[in-house]
């Protein structure tokens, strides 16, 4: 089959011909119907320090994927029926270790991810554990169904506090932030101010239902953010990593307010702690990956209750054979998410 492949350690990828998949123990074979361009596949893409320390190649690229269930392993009945159009959790987890015997599957220490170290979906097949997909439904379009795992992303980093009636700050919007935006409002936000400095994105992020856009300069935008507030904000979703906002989204806070992070940036932030954290009560929540499965359960809802235009967020569409032509469009920071048809 063909298929997008990090062969080479140096920038690029290439698209050749592998072996097809076959579904072993437990596991599914899939074919796929829809993938998404993640951050993660910008850095296999550069060859960055993150890949070079992390993957072994050659690796089948791409983790958030729609697919359609095609054969079951031995075991795999009852998690799966062929002929299901499913979503996909891109983490795959080791069932052993003290975090997922807690239950606390998303920071299992011993995480895997499909794209980085499995082989992944932007392929014609992709075989995963059974336990891995997630039955969306012949009426959800497959780029939706695609993106639900990072939209996941937005659903957890919105769960960590009440927000019926809050005035919520969106630093970074991105597609997942932009997805925090619809989520937060779905969530019962009074008002959304969203933090950007591209102006694409920050008009997206409008689109996806905010009140209030904030274009970022190169200095903090703590005083823009409480401009558009009226006053403090309630709570902060840090969605870039970087570290002035990061820094901007705490300060920005009430006392007593929270402050997701989900953002990785590219070098460590300064934060005076006891100023801004400890003597004014705020709480920091590191978020990663998804809560297996409740995440899946509320975005679920989100997105079929129409409360949410997900479509929305997917702005533009590829063949797969053209992904050096949609990887340059996500790098000129002019689109949403980017949808990717075998």
């Amino acid at each position: 089959m063909r298929a997008v492949i990090k062969a080479s350690p140096r920038p690029g990828v290439s698209i050749t011909d592998v072996p097809e998949p076959s579904a072993g123990p437990g596991e599914v074979l899939l074919r796929v119907v829809a993938a998404s361009i993640c951050g993660t596949d910008i850095h296999l893409y550069d060859w960055n320090p993150w890949a070079r320390a992390r993957v072994r190649l050659p690796r089948v690229m791409g983790h958030e994927i729609c697919g359609e269930v095609v054969a079951l392993g031995e075991g795999a009945e009852g998690r799966a029926r062929v002929g299901d159009r499913v979503a996909v959790e891109s983490h795959l987890v080791c069932h052993r270790c003290p975090a997922c015997l807690r239950g606390d599957f998303h920071v299992c220490a011993d995480t895997r991810i499909l794209g980085v170290d499995a082989d992944g979906g932007f392929a014609g097949l992709v075989a995963l554990p059974a336990e891995n997909v997630w039955p969306v439904g012949p009426e959800m379009a497959p780029a939706v169904a695609a993106a639900m795992e990072p939209f996941g992303n937005a659903v957890h980093a919105c769960s960590y506090g009440e927000l019926e009636g809050a005035t919520v700050a969106v630093f970074g919007c991105g597609p997942i932030g932009c997805a925090a935006v619809a989520v937060a409002k779905a969530r019962g936000a009074a008002r959304v101010i969203a933090v950007e400095p591209n102006r694409y994105r920050l008009e997206l992020a409008g689109r996806m239902g905010a009140d209030a856009l904030v274009e970022a300069g190169e200095g903090s935008a703590e005083a823009e953010v409480r401009r558009a507030a009226g006053g403090e904000v309630d709570c902060a979703l840090e969605m870039s990593g970087a570290s002035v906002a990061v820094v901007a989204a705490t300060r920005s806070v009430r006392s007593g307010g929270w402050v997701s992070l989900l953002g990785i940036g590219d070098a460590p932030t300064s934060l005076d702690l006891s100023q801004d954290v400890v003597m004014r009560g705020v709480t920091l929540h590191g978020v990663t990956g998804r809560r297996l499965f409740s995440t899946w359960e509320e975005t679920s809802r989100h997105l079929r209750s129409g409360a949410i235009d997900a479509e929305a967020l997917i702005t533009h569409r590829f063949a797969m054979a053209d992904i050096e032509e949609a990887i340059r469009l996500i790098k000129s920071g002019r689109c949403g998410k980017v949808s990717l048809e075998p």
